[in-house]
């Protein structure tokens, strides 16, 4: 009876100490986040480009030059938000740089792989006005960082 019990108490307590790594893990990379340790240009310049080759079936050329465009523009998104220009400042200058990098990524893309990354795109910035809670400017909601590159996640 009591070796019954202790098997019984096994499997939870399994279950248990998997949550809590699980967990740990989380807390640990949230942690590395909060902390301001965020991934250097180059590492989101890699992570962005590894996603559009997946997502879009780049082949090797496009996935190349793809690469050296997202280099290009989380650089210059990573300078520019350590800048001092004023906050609407660094707004218009980053959409000028995205709309570069737009047209930039039209030319090497083909009509259909444009579509989706254009489609990818509007879903990511509606996810971003889904979590700002369509409040507009500061409306309360905690506000990110906001200054990633136009398709780290997703």
């Amino acid at each position: 009876m009591i070796k019954m019990i202790k098997q019984r108490m096994k499997f939870p307590f399994a279950v248990l100490v998997m949550i809590v790594l699980v967990l740990g893990q989380s807390y640990a990379q949230r942690g590395q986040q909060m902390n301001g340790e965020r991934p250097s240009p180059e590492e989101r310049a890699a992570k962005m480009t590894e996603k559009m080759t997946e997502k879009l079936g780049l082949n090797d050329y496009q996935s190349d030059q793809i690469a050296a465009l997202n280099t290009d523009l989380a650089a210059s998104l990573g300078s520019l938000k350590d800048s001092d220009l004023t906050r609407d400042e660094k707004k218009e200058a980053a959409k000028s740089l995205r709309d570069t990098y737009n047209s930039n990524v039209s030319g090497i893309l083909d009509a259909d792989q444009y579509q989706k990354f254009q489609k990818w795109q509007e879903k990511k910035m509606d996810r971003r006005k889904g979590q700002r809670g369509g409040k507009g400017k500061r409306g309360g909601q905690c506000q990110g960082h906001g200054n990633d590159t136009s398709l780290e996640r997703g």
